[in-house]
């Protein structure tokens, strides 16, 4: 009996061997880290935006710190051992005697690898000083994104007509034409009558790019909407198609000019609602806000709020100068003008080839 249980505990210990060396960890790994690190990088990228439009309150400079690189490696190694041997006719008079021995070892292994790079020189000129490029701002209309935000927080005038801005004399409010064209522009995505189209290709290779109304002629309400857009922006009445372009001047009636903003020219528009401490504002450690607008617009006072004491439940939050700074996770406008900022960054033509993020994930 003795000998039965000894040989059924060595086949157990060679079952758990053999069935911790056969088992993967690599899919397990895959499906757990790439959402892993998909919201770890999603949380950090919301706290370094929310962290710089605070700075800006503070007249502090802007830095970005960029991941380059994610490399985890993973190793799992497996070991077992089983002996047996057994004494008979023991002369000590004790009878015989049987011995077992077996053994296990196991090495689990984690290095993830994870390279940082500052935003700095060109990189940073290209990615967050330079207007965003009218292109990529047009072709992400087209594709369903929201045209009232990126006129409200993308550009900068159209046609004359210009946005809000800081300028060095101060705030200037954005032109009562501006604002009423940015709701017309709206409307008309919505009932899919405002389309950008691709034409002949210019110098540089790019298409040129046209605005296009193509609203229903029995739809008046629509065809109101499109003519009063035209007179607000001083279009040709007849046309339908309109040349986009780039620049402050008004070039003719059968062109669309609009100059846009960078993003840090777009982080300091959201730096202007933070609701800073008091103290900090009366004692000139922080520069004053920008008013709230009257015009049904995105911006209003107190989109990032502030406190002494760590928020609860917040979309984004982030600690600097002894206070909290955070959005409140039920503000779906605040919520929308930040994820706006984070698809921005993705819209900068940056010209050159970027190093891809990769997760390398070997198994044995």
């Amino acid at each position: 009996m003795t000998i039965c249980n000894g040989l059924r505990t060595v086949g157990m210990g060679i079952v758990i061997v053999l069935l911790a060396g056969c088992a993967a960890i690599g899919p397990p790994r895959v499906e757990r880290d790439r959402i892993e690190y998909n919201l770890s990088l999603t949380d950090s990228w919301k706290r370094q935006i929310l962290l710089n439009i605070v700075k800006i309150r503070y007249v502090e400079p802007i830095f970005f710190m960029d991941v380059g690189e994610i490399v985890a490696a993973y190793s799992l190694e497996t070991g077992g051992s089983v002996g047996a041997s057994r004494t008979m006719f023991d002369h000590s008079g004790t009878g015989d005697s049987t011995l077992f021995e077996f053994g296990g070892a196991a090495k689990y292994t984690d290095r993830p690898t994870i390279t940082y790079r500052p935003l700095t020189g060109t990189a940073f000129f290209r990615g967050v000083m330079s207007p965003m490029p009218l292109r990529n701002v047009f072709m992400s209309i087209e594709s369903g994104a929201s045209a009232r935000f990126f006129f409200s927080l993308g550009v900068r005038s159209i046609n004359g007509l210009r946005n809000e801005m800081l300028t060095p004399d101060g705030y200037r409010a954005a032109d009562p034409g501006f604002v009423r064209v940015v709701e017309l522009v709206g409307k008309l995505q919505a009932v899919n009558a405002l389309h950008v189209t691709r034409g002949d290709r210019l110098p540089s290779g790019f298409p040129l790019l046209r605005l296009t109304f193509r609203g229903g002629k029995d739809d008046f309400k629509t065809a109101a909407r499109v003519a009063e857009l035209k007179d607000l922006l001083g279009l040709d009445a007849k046309a339908d198609s309109y040349a986009l372009g780039f620049g402050g001047l008004v070039a003719g009636k059968d062109c669309v000019m609009l100059q846009t903003y960078s993003l840090a020219q777009v982080l300091a528009a959201v730096s202007g609602r933070v609701d800073m401490p008091a103290d900090d504002v009366s004692s000139h450690r922080a520069a004053p806000g920008l008013p709230a607008t009257d015009d049904g617009g995105l911006f209003r006072k107190g989109m990032v709020l502030s406190g002494k004491t760590k928020p609860e439940g917040t979309f984004a939050s982030v600690q600097y100068r002894g206070n909290w700074f955070w959005i409140d996770d039920h503000d779906l406008t605040a919520k929308k003008v930040f994820s706006f900022i984070m698809l921005a960054f993705t819209l900068m033509d940056k010209n050159q080839q970027e190093t891809q993020l990769q997760l390398t994930v070997p198994t044995q």
